[in-house]
């Protein structure tokens, strides 16, 4: 019994070293992760040290954006845990709505790992949404085996195997023989042996050379034939561990109870199946735009450190609130509550990303050449302006090397072959819209060569310094200064020409605040217009151009939102178009909602023109900045507003909107009501002093 018990605790102690070493080798292989990959392990450190102890699948939920590495990380892990043979993934992203696939895959697991423990992977889970954009439930029956698995690991499954009707026409004709007279013992034939064989079609197994049935095999006929051993026992795998032990059980039966034998095979495996997972670690694997908002934007331009900060906001509630949105409130509690969220990739994992794949292309080339590559900085920078889009992960950092390094290795090794040089080293350098290798002999450069590198995203970046860069730079100007001088807050940064397809520019604020207060409405819709009014104030009236056609679309939509949704209009309520579904609320069929959203919208637009009027200085020399530079930074704009605004001082700015108002408003109040209850207990004090003076008179 100690020896036992000796025997587990050394096999803990051996699957914790290797929990340990797997948690390191995770961290030296996954960048920018290693929160994710600790809290990963640790939830299934349980179900991997005690996997018996649990009756219920363990549940634990990936989200993050597309290409951070969750599916990458779920393989990985399977193969370190030396799982890699008992790892199950379920792509739910095919287009399978009948869910064969996923039937077949729970066919394997029933008929190899039923009921021990077992990895799966359930990825792309946020396209097994059970209700569509617009609430209304999605019935998909390929998904209801899913929501069984998460719950508790056991499910039917009707294993239909084309055997079956063998089997099943089999015992029919056995049946038929041994009611003609073929008798049977120990599951050979003994009576009527060659109409047996006639009958059942064995002449070629059983006749010799000149076409009779030899007469010593006659007396070996077996009533089940051989070809069916391999059927029976891939029929019922549950009863047998190989087709040996079949034959062992055919060879003890006689006529009577081999029909009987098979008919229960039959009988049996026609039945639905439990497959039992219970023992199960299921990671749950999915995007959700819907808590990543910023996954809607494609713009290369945007900073990857200002994702990264806005993606570490995202709390396990604002996950379930995004769940809603795709699944019923039943189906999200079985996902349970071990939702681990990855962040987006900031620069430095980026660079990171992009050093170990060119340190992989390294080796691989030193193991087959034994030449050494080295990439100059200058290719490191153009890989990153080239390949990041920060709300992509590293799926286009990896297309981008291969792009410029991949695909010029075999141009490079060929010229050097053609060229008949001897190299110990290459060297890859960048200059403007090219790559060079510099061939290296000991210390000496013998050879360069240049190839022309077409660089889609810097073409795109360079600045135009035309009619739309300037029209653009006027326009993005007034969203920066109506953000400064309106709302107090220096933008990070503005953009009049970018990468992105179809906006030639843009803004990024970050208020400091998270509400919005009614004085600040009309500052909002005063800078969504801010654009279309520094145009007309720059340009005239005239020669205004469609440019704002998005900022008047977004400010009708907030106006309207304010006025119908959160009551901030002259009357308190909610308002929505007239039909069975919206009975509840109240319907604006005088148009009384549309006119006052109109006047708060003519309103901001004088705001905003009075604004940009008063700091019209200031609008003309940020716009002719922007139109021959197409970013203007943080620092720059409050160069420029330092020096050029009129009327503000930027110790106004607001740097921490945690205490701009409320808290200290509430204090002030407790402060007076506390003040007014103390002058309140001193003056009753004073009067009951009085009365015990008059009273002992």
């Amino acid at each position: 019994m100690a020896t036992e018990l000796e025997n587990i605790h050394s096999e803990i102690v051996q699957r914790q070293e290797i929990l340990n070493s797997t948690k390191q080798q995770l961290k030296k292989e996954f960048i920018g992760i290693d929160q994710v990959i600790d809290d990963a392990i640790d939830s299934l450190s349980s179900w991997y040290l005690f996997p018996n102890l649990q009756d219920k699948p363990v549940v634990v939920n990936l989200w993050g954006l597309t290409g951070v590495g969750k599916s990458s990380l779920v393989n990985r892990t399977s193969e370190l845990i030396h799982f890699d043979n008992k790892y199950f993934r379920f792509d739910l992203g095919e287009n399978d709505s009948s869910g064969s696939i996923i039937k077949r895959q729970l066919e394997e697991i029933y008929e190899n790992e039923n009921g021990f423990p077992i990895l799966i992977a359930l990825d792309e889970f946020q396209h097994a949404r059970t209700i569509d954009e617009i609430g209304q439930e999605v019935e998909k029956s390929a998904s209801r085996i899913i929501w069984q698995l998460l719950d508790s690991g056991k499910f039917q499954i009707s294993k239909y195997n084309f055997h079956l009707e063998d089997i099943y026409d089999l015992a029919q004709k056995l049946r038929h023989l041994l009611k003609n007279g073929v008798k049977v013992l120990k599951g050979k034939v003994i009576s009527k042996a060659i109409y047996f064989v006639e009958q059942m079609e064995l002449k070629s197994v059983y006749e010799t050379s000149n076409g009779t049935v030899n007469q010593q095999d006659i007396f070996n006929v077996l009533f089940v034939p051989t070809d069916y051993y391999e059927i029976i026992y891939s029929t019922a795998k549950e009863k047998f561990s190989n087709s040996f032990e079949v034959k062992l059980k055919l060879l003890s039966l006689n006529g009577y109870e081999t029909i009987q034998f098979l008919l229960d095979i039959f009988s049996q495996s026609n039945c639905p199946k439990t497959v039992d997972c219970s023992k199960s670690l299921i990671f749950v694997l999915g995007n959700l735009d819907e808590a990543y908002t910023m996954s809607r934007d494609y713009n290369p331009d945007m900073d990857a450190d200002e994702f990264h900060e806005q993606s570490l906001k995202i709390t396990i509630p604002i996950v379930k609130n995004a769940l809603k949105r795709r699944f019923r409130n039943e189906q999200i509690a079985r996902l349970g509550n071990n939702h681990i969220i990855y962040p987006a990739f900031n620069q430095e994992s980026f660079k990171k990303i992009i050093g170990l794949e060119l340190a992989k292309i390294t080796k691989i080339v030193y193991t087959q050449q034994k030449i050494t590559l080295k990439f100059d900085q200058s290719i490191h920078d153009m890989i990153y302006k080239e390949g990041v889009y920060p709300t992509q992960g590293t799926r286009p950092i990896f297309t981008t090397i291969h792009q410029i390094i991949n695909s010029k290795l075999g141009k490079v090794i060929s010229h050097m072959i053609l060229e008949k040089l001897n190299v110990s080293k290459m060297i890859f350098k960048a200059l403007n819209t090219s790559v060079i290798v510099d061939y290296i002999d000991g210390q000496n450069i013998i050879h360069t060569l240049v190839i022309k590198q077409n660089l889609n995203l810097e073409k795109l970046r360079k600045n135009k310094k035309d009619d739309i860069q300037a029209i653009t730079a006027v326009h993005e100007t007034g969203h920066t200064i109506i953000s400064t001088i309106l709302l107090r807050t220096l933008p990070e940064v503005v953009f009049s020409n970018t990468a992105e397809d179809g906006n030639a520019g843009f803004v990024y604020s970050k208020l400091k605040w998270k509400y919005i207060s009614r004085k600040e409405i009309q500052n909002r819709l005063a800078l969504f217009l801010a654009g279309y009014v520094a145009e007309k104030i720059i340009f005239g009236e005239e020669n205004v151009t469609t440019g704002a056609e998005g900022d008047i679309e977004k400010a009708t939509e907030f106006a309207s939102d304010m006025l119908k949704k959160c009551g901030m209009g002259s009357f308190l309520a909610s308002y929505h178009t007239k039909d069975l579904m919206t009975r509840l609320y109240l319907h604006d069929e005088t148009n009384k909602i549309d006119n006052e959203a109109e006047k708060w919208l003519k309103s901001a637009k004088e705001l905003a023109e009075a604004t940009l009027k008063e700091q019209e200085p200031l609008l003309i020399k940020m716009a002719d900045y922007l139109s021959d530079n197409r970013i203007m930074t943080k620092e720059k704009i409050k160069y420029m507003i330092k020096n050029y605004a009129r009327n503000f001082d930027l110790d106004t700015i607001i740097e921490n909107g945690d205490r701009i108002f409320y808290r200290n408003h509430l204090k002030d109040k407790v402060f007076a009501i506390e003040k007014e209850s103390e002058i309140q207990q001193e003056v009753d004090s004073y009067k009951l002093m009085l009365n015990k003076k008059s009273n002992s008179k």
